[in-house]
């Protein structure tokens, strides 16, 4: 998953003759979220998915994907995980809540 449709159009190599070679037979999802103003390294941006949000989109793909015989083990760790921040309290904090998750699990010397 990549943060931006240009970061997305440059690994795909969109507008290229690679294109059609690296998506042909698959499924693209687009979930890049935009940032606007962001300051990434200090994590001050303005919530543009919540937890909640991504967790029913990812059980969504996640569901798609066994329903088509895709193996989706990555999916189902995202789902894990996206659902254990969620019942931290964090349903409404976008992905940085993912890294209070880690912090929180780390801290309670949870591995």
């Amino acid at each position: 998953m990549l943060l931006y449709g240009a970061a997305m159009d440059a690994v795909l190599a969109r507008g290229e003759r690679a294109f059609a070679d690296r998506v042909k037979g698959r499924r693209l999802i687009n979930m890049a979220t935009r940032v606007k103003g962001a300051k990434l390294v200090a994590h001050d941006f303005a919530v543009q998915a919540a937890i909640s949000n991504v967790l029913e989109n990812v059980r969504l793909i996640a569901g798609a994907a066994r329903e088509a015989g895709i193996a989706s083990p990555l999916l189902d760790v995202c789902v894990a995980l996206y659902g254990e921040t969620s019942a931290l309290g964090l349903r409404s904090a976008d992905m940085i809540a993912v890294i209070r998750a880690i912090e929180r699990r780390t801290a309670a010397g949870v591995r």
